[in-house]
């Protein structure tokens, strides 16, 4: 008698498993440029890179990745085109020189829309020094780091951090920062990383600084915080788009995501020998 009531469950439940397609509507196609001048803090040349892609519904796994735009910067009265590179899949140009007071001006024509935007270049101070520190985490695998610049005085600048790689697939962290409480002054900042993500590829740890400007900086504020919030959950509620410095100059409503950016970089690389002794044991 107990073996027929267990066999009509396990029918029960084996009859009652569907599998469920989820239809998600997605109307609202636009562009995305992720696009940068970057200048070495003692080069005088500049790296321009423009990646295009379009937005996709959620499970999508195709290529979105656009090759068919023509993409130029005009620098005073010169059209600097940029050229594709298939297998990074960006467009990229070197220029020779760069200067403060220029503007750059970004043009992606594509679809019969022009995208346009417009920055100058942003100078930013050099990264001093990067040690291991002492302090302790919460969490028993991070280990601290010890950054040291001097702020540029009387700009009101606002910074971007970035460190790695992590992981195997080439990952970064990012911070975002101005300079409210130590205008002009020399600072040192802790930054703590895992070492058991940190140094994967190689015995390097990257730490790069670049400048933003005001408007940036609260573009990416808003970006940390939608993403906190969202924390990977595909069916929590919508946020709302998030706009950039980047313009459709055809149809103003269809407006692309992404970010235009100019400026100074420098970067320090800090050696896992250089750590105290036991740090990694």
């Amino acid at each position: 008698m107990r073996t027929k009531y267990l066999l009509i469950i396990f029918l029960f439940f084996t009859a009652c498993e569907k599998i469920i397609t989820v239809e998600t509507e997605f109307q609202d196609q636009r562009m995305v440029i992720d696009a940068s001048i970057m200048k070495g803090i003692n080069d005088d040349n500049a790296e321009i890179i423009v990646k295009l892609s379009s937005t996709t519904p959620y499970f999508s796994n195709t290529d979105s990745s656009i090759s068919n735009a023509s993409v130029y910067v005009m620098v005073e009265d010169e059209k600097i085109f940029l050229e594709h590179n298939l297998e990074k899949k960006i467009f990229e140009k070197t220029i020779k020189r760069i200067d403060y007071d220029t503007d750059y001006e970004l043009y992606v024509e594509h679809n019969n829309n022009i995208y346009y935007s417009k920055e100058k270049l942003i100078r930013i101070p050099k990264i001093e020094t990067v040690t291991f520190g002492s302090r302790k985490s919460l969490q028993k695998d991070e280990i601290e780091l010890l950054v040291t610049f001097t702020d540029l005085n009387g700009i009101g600048n606002y910074y971007l951090w970035k460190f790695g790689p992590k992981g195997l697939n080439n990952k970064f962290d990012y911070l975002v920062a101005r300079d409210t409480y130590i205008e002009g002054n020399k600072f040192t900042f802790s930054f703590f990383i895992d070492k058991t993500e940190y140094f994967k590829i190689n015995d390097i740890v990257t730490i790069e600084l670049s400048g933003i400007t005001k408007d940036c900086y609260n573009y990416l504020n808003i970006l940390t915080s939608q993403a906190g919030a969202q924390s990977g959950r595909p069916f929590s509620s919508a946020n709302a788009i998030v706009k950039g410095n980047i313009i459709n100059q055809t149809k103003q409503e269809n407006f692309p995501l992404g970010y235009f950016r100019v400026s100074e970089f420098d970067s320090f690389n800090l050696s896992k020998d250089d750590a105290p002794d036991g740090l990694f044991d």
